[in-house]
């Protein structure tokens, strides 16, 4: 029996990519998987498969910019499940432009997503985890907060902002039993790398090319790690970062 079997999870960005990925992992274990997204769609379809993968789901429609939303999907999922028992903060956006083409409302629109957003969630789900005197948060940073590319100022921007925020936040959480990290994904192979390789199909093999392992994270991959990062094998690792990058931050 998997010591996440009846664990209550909650994961931000579970209509796709890295976070479908995770939510599915979870599922797999029997955890119950509540399922935070913007697009009701992608998140019905994602609570589909964790159903039909033996577990118990929940989706929430919510912007996890919003404090109103956010406010009402922890209120739902506690309603649910009781509890909450591990936070995967992964709600992201990404806008790739010169940084002097930049809008504000494009800085603005990735700052409420990735930075505000992941703020607002444990916001409020901490005090649901300090009431249990347990809890684990992951929060998704990206590689881009230590080695980014042109055309990605806002992203990396908000990118260094969380692992700052993380470590901040597990000073704060550890005196409740709480334990915060960030993980760290690399290419992963998601909708999102795909629309990009779409319209820049010369970038697939220049970016697996850098990559030590050569080939893109698979969106288990990167729940495979979460699932670490929430289990009791890493019950004294809190304030830092897991890189799954395939060794590409290695080479400097």
């Amino acid at each position: 029996m998997s010591e996440f079997a009846g664990k209550v999870i909650v994961v931000t960005g579970g209509g796709s990519g890295i976070g479908r990925g995770t939510a599915l992992l979870f599922a797999r274990e029997k955890s119950h998987v509540a399922v935070i997204d913007w697009n009701d769609s992608m998140g019905q379809e994602t609570l589909h498969l964790i159903q039909a993968e033996g577990g118990q789901g929940l989706f929430t429609k919510a912007d996890v910019s919003n404090t109103t939303e956010v406010q009402h999907a922890v209120k739902v999922i506690v309603e649910r499940f009781g509890r909450i028992d591990v936070l995967f903060a992964n709600a992201a956006v990404q806008i790739n432009k010169p940084l002097t083409e930049t809008t504000e409302e494009d800085w603005d629109q990735t700052i409420e997503v990735n930075l505000k957003g992941a703020f607002l969630c444990c916001k409020h789900v901490i005090p649901v985890m300090q009431k249990q005197k347990q809890g684990c948060i992951v929060i998704s940073s990206s590689g881009h907060a230590f080695q980014t590319y042109p055309n990605y100022a806002a992203y990396a921007a908000t990118k260094g902002g969380l692992v700052a925020f993380m470590r901040a936040a597990a000073l704060d959480c550890a005196p409740d039993g709480i334990r915060v990290n960030c993980i760290i994904p690399g290419a992963t192979d998601t909708p999102l790398l795909r629309y990009h390789l779409r319209l820049c199909p010369e970038d697939e093999q220049r970016i697996i090319s850098q990559i030590p392992l050569h080939r893109f994270a698979t969106p288990e991959d990167i729940a495979k790690a979460v699932r670490f990062l929430a289990s009791s094998d890493a019950s004294y690792i809190t304030g830092t970062w897991l890189l799954v990058d395939g060794g590409l931050l290695a080479k400097g």
